[in-house]
């Protein structure tokens, strides 16, 4: 095969080498990746490739650079060196959970449960970079939001990205679940949102290399055999520092809603629900406490 050269070439090389890896998700579009890649590495928008274009030799090689780096599974917000996120350009970096766009149900969800609340505490709990907690708190900046991971990487790329978007009203605590929260919270929490590592330890070789090979294991799974364990916590011990009528927001897989609802109900929470995006990619599960 002749040596790509146009743009339309270019694209259909990088499409058929994506489409051919086992190191990323099946569910990806390839055709869209490699369109981003292209304008990435030519400074424009994708909007503006033109077909017929010659790309110069030095970037022709950059781009096939990324495409393969990419095809070997390294996250697509790597490469880019940000992920958009509920409006919100955050910077992240290897070394902690990178933020997925599935995430936003979470912040739908939690906005619309706060209602009109004046100056709600909100806890985002297995933060790590702190999408959840970022989105809320720009949203709602009359809120007092602590996301809390047991990553200190973590919560540093997160208060990077606080001070660069101007974004006062989230502070960032490592250590083990809640423990970082101030005791002055402790039974005065509005809600409580978070993304934990629920995947059970015998299924994390089935991960794709994107997953499991750029990702610290420990933001993955709790190395359960049922992925519940800190799910029990979040909701247990979260139901502990809430107030009566507080919600818990429980981003995770369908599979698990069934069991995660029974924990709901065992700790006390009423009006336990399941909820879903358009595409039924997220699932989000939502109980509020009861009165004491």
């Amino acid at each position: 095969m002749s040596e790509p050269l146009t743009v339309e070439d270019l694209l259909r090389v990088g499409t058929r080498v994506l489409s051919d890896s086992t190191a990323i998700f099946e569910d990806h579009d390839n055709e869209d990746e490699a369109r981003e890649l292209l304008a990435l590495t030519l400074g424009i928008d994708d909007d503006d490739l033109d077909d017929d274009h010659e790309p110069a030799r030095r970037q022709r090689e950059k781009y096939l650079s990324l495409v393969a780096r990419r095809a070997a599974g390294e996250p697509m917000p790597f490469l880019r060196g940000f992920i958009d996120f509920y409006g919100l350009e955050l910077r992240v970096r290897p070394g902690a959970f990178v933020p997925r766009p599935s995430s936003e149900l979470t912040v739908d969800r939690a906005l619309k449960r706060l209602g009109r609340r004046r100056n709600p505490i909100v806890v985002d709990v297995c933060a790590g970079v702190g999408p959840i907690g970022m989105a809320v708190a720009s949203e709602r900046s009359d809120a007092d939001v602590w996301a809390l991971d047991i990553s200190e990487e973590g919560c540093k790329q997160g208060r990077a990205n606080a001070r660069r978007l101007g974004v006062k009203n989230i502070s960032f605590g490592s250590g083990d679940m809640y423990e970082p929260l101030p005791t002055k919270y402790h039974g005065e929490v509005d809600m409580i949102v978070a993304h934990v590592p629920y995947i059970p330890a015998d299924e994390v070789d089935d991960l794709p290399d994107e997953v499991k090979v750029y990702e610290p294991m420990d933001t993955l799974t709790d190395s359960s055999h049922d992925g519940l364990f800190l799910m029990r916590r979040a909701v247990s011990e979260g139901a502990e520092l809430m107030k009566p009528g507080g919600w818990l927001l429980l981003e995770m897989s369908d599979d698990m809603a069934s069991k995660a609802k029974r924990l709901y109900q065992r700790a006390g929470f009423r009006d336990v629900s399941t909820v879903t995006d358009e595409d039924e990619l997220s699932v989000v599960v939502e109980g509020r406490k009861s009165p004491s």
